[in-house]
C-alpha cells in the first residue's frame, strides 16, 4: 500500500526502490495513491496495472508485479 503525500514525487522513487531493492516478492500486488493517472506515473516496466479508479482527486490502481 503506497499512498505518499501529494505533490512532493515521492511515489514513483517509492517504487523504484522497492523494485530495485528486492523488497518484494516475485507475485506482489501493489496497491498505489496519487494526484496523476496511474498510467502515466512511469513505475517499473514489470509492473502491469490491473485495476485504477478515481475518487476525488485522488487515482488510486492496482499493480500486479510479474518477473
Amino acid at each position: 500500500f503506497l499512498d505518499p503525500p501529494f505533490h512532493q514525487n515521492l511515489l514513483q522513487d517509492a517504487c523504484r526502490l522497492l523494485e530495485t531493492r528486492g523488497w518484494l516478492n516475485p507475485d506482489a500486488w501493489i496497491y498505489t495513491e496519487s494526484e496523476s493517472v496511474p498510467s502515466s506515473l512511469g513505475l517499473p516496466g514489470n509492473w502491469r496495472l490491473h485495476r485504477e479508479k478515481k475518487a476525488g482527486n485522488v487515482q488510486y490502481a492496482l499493480w500486479q508485479r510479474g518477473a
